[in-house]
């Protein structure tokens, strides 16, 4: 398709008939050799819209290619960018909730209700937090996603309270079906280092994949990282999972 875009002629560069000034010229053949050794360093060519033909020097034919070549370049960056763009804002669309299994098979209704908007952060200083381990609950309960990632951390650690894996681990999926960057990226881990959860390279892939395409940079070390413990086969259903609709429309968690 390429090769029927010609930008140079567009622009009205490179190669322009000497009768009519016009664009749209072709390359000619050589009427004999000794046409072409009179005309060394130059090209026949045609005009389309008058039919003269001339000679042009071959540089003449490199300009054109150079521009078009650029154009092409640009061309192609802008789609990429673009296409780039519509995939990050899909990405970044957050799923209304999901319905949940815990750990132990258990099924738990997904928060409905937004938190109060002065819940803990879980982005923030742990010795800052100023809501207790009670209050985070609450908070989460009530659908706070920070709250949600902030309690998960804690009931993995153990730091505030006695640790809970599968506790943690049913907050992060909470977290991480909302569609929020830091609650997907520590899914991701979860389920690659079985913290609550099986061990899974598969599924630990896909979460942290999914953190990275929303620009989180620790998601797209720890993803690249994976990548290269994960066998051929293991990769490879992991992209396809990446890519079905289960994944698009946000159901992965209700069928783990």
């Amino acid at each position: 398709m390429l090769k029927y875009l010609d930008i140079a002629r567009l622009v009205g560069a490179g190669i322009k008939c000497t009768a009519c000034n016009g664009t749209r010229c072709r390359q000619s053949r050589w009427d004999s050799k000794h046409e072409k050794l009179c005309h060394q360093g130059f090209q026949p060519y045609r005009c389309e819209d008058c039919e003269n033909r001339f000679f042009a020097a071959n540089g003449a034919s490199l300009e054109r290619s150079l521009i078009n070549t650029t154009a092409y370049v640009i061309l192609g960056i802008g789609v990429l960018t673009a296409v780039e763009y519509w995939l990050g804002s899909n990405d970044n669309h957050a799923a209304g909730p999901v319905e949940l299994l815990s750990a132990d098979n258990t099924e738990e209704a997904a928060p409905r209700h937004q938190a109060d908007s002065e819940a803990p952060d879980a982005d923030g200083d742990t010795e800052h937090d100023t809501g207790s381990v009670a209050s985070l609950r609450k908070a989460a309960t009530n659908g706070h996603v920070g709250a949600m990632i902030r309690l998960g951390k804690v009931l993995a650690t153990g730091d505030e309270q006695p640790k809970d894996t599968k506790q943690a681990a049913k907050w992060m999926q909470l977290a991480a079906a909302s569609g929020h960057a830091e609650g997907m990226f520590e899914l991701g881990r979860y389920y690659r280092d079985g913290v609550g959860l099986a061990q899974n390279h598969v599924r630990a892939y896909v979460w942290l994949n999914r953190a990275a395409a929303v620009r989180h940079i620790s998601a797209m070390q720890e993803r690249d990282e994976l990548v290269r413990t994960m066998s051929a086969e293991e990769l490879k259903e992991a992209q396809n999972l990446a890519l079905s609709e289960d994944w698009r429309g946000n159901n992965l968690i209700r069928k783990q």
